[in-house]
């Protein structure tokens, strides 16, 4: 059986020193069947001097199985969501990986554990729709913040008397993946490229919550999923000082509204009543962090309407309090 070729898709704007590192990590992948298609969202010309040399030597390596793409330059870019629908269009691999530039992968088994993965359901007769790992998250000054996303699903399904396959992969449900604590994160999730097609890729009309919004839209239309837990990634969690990073450079209470927007969506496309629960519930915590953040710059106008909105979708005394102060303080306010 033919090893299935396994396409990296790397979207990169002005970065050209962190994505060498991002490149080098996936160069160093023991897996010989892969492709990289880098696609630069509209990086500076100044940028692009940096990026092509490492281009240049990624592709002597290896050849036609590496491809970069330079998008027009617009003041905001694209966005990430464009910018890796796009190289996923360009991509010829049966299957589809994601890799920020900003982080690495760490594990250079990593391909050869999803191959193998592949390889072994297609013995079977069963085709592999999504395969999720694990990564790490690290702070500014190199503190460990810990395994997030899917980082607690192998305990959550041994205490339910699940245990992996002789390869250390879980197979997963709809309901399994929406009782854990977190989704899969892109740098970790693998995802059959006609799945991928299927759901419309990534919404490029959000800038944030994308990365969810494409996990929620996957699992919901997927067949076999299977979980590694294997820590395989390193994500350098975003620097608040720094305005150019994608999830700095939005305010929170716009980040939530755009979170809000992405489980609306589930809740009215989603076919599993498991995802639809999540994003009810989840959309109550959007809307109670917006009424927060609204208190707390003295907007209590705008605070007692999404804190009404968060008692309707998550009713509870406490919150219930919480929207009576705020109509009595913006009461007072017009008084």
């Amino acid at each position: 059986m033919p090893k299935p070729l396994i396409s990296v898709v790397l979207a990169t704007r002005d970065r050209a020193g962190l994505f060498q590192e991002a490149l080098d990590s996936v160069l160093g992948q023991r897996y010989d069947k892969l492709e990289i298609v880098v696609v630069s969202d509209g990086s500076s010309p100044e940028q692009l001097a940096l990026y092509q040399p490492v281009w240049d030597a990624a592709r002597a390596r290896l050849g036609e199985r590496f491809n970069a793409h330079c998008l027009v330059r617009r003041p905001k870019g694209h966005g990430q969501s464009y910018s890796l629908n796009y190289g996923t269009a360009q991509a010829r691999g049966d299957y589809v990986c994601f890799l920020d530039d900003d982080d690495k992968w760490t594990d250079p088994e990593h391909l050869s554990r999803v191959a193998a993965a592949i390889d072994a359901a297609a013995a079977q007769g069963r085709t592999v729709d999504l395969y999720m790992a694990n990564q790490d998250a690290w702070a500014t000054g190199e503190r460990h913040v810990g395994t997030l996303w899917l980082g607690t699903l192998a305990s959550e399904l041994q205490a339910r008397g699940r245990s992996p396959d002789a390869s250390g992969c879980y197979e997963v449900s709809v309901e399994d993946l929406m009782a854990s604590t977190g989704f899969c994160h892109l740098n970790c999730l693998t995802v059959r490229r006609a799945l991928f097609e299927q759901v419309g890729g990534m919404d490029e009309g959000i800038r944030w919550e994308c990365d969810r919004d494409l996990y929620l839209k996957l699992i919901d239309a997927a067949g076999l999923m299977l979980h590694h837990p294997q820590v395989m990634a390193y994500h350098r969690v975003p620097d608040p000082t720094k305005s150019n990073n994608m999830t700095t450079a939005l305010g929170m209470v716009e980040k939530r509204l755009l979170q809000s927007i992405v489980l609306d969506r589930a809740m009215v496309r989603a076919r599993h009543p498991a995802i639809r629960r999540h994003a009810r519930e989840h959309k109550g915590y959007a809307l109670k962090r917006i009424a927060q953040e609204l208190a707390g710059v003295g907007d209590w106008t705008g605070a007692r309407y999404y804190a009404g909105q968060a008692l309707g979708a998550t009713p509870g005394l406490k919150w219930a309090a919480f929207w009576l102060r705020c109509v009595l303080r913006s009461r007072f306010a017009r008084a």
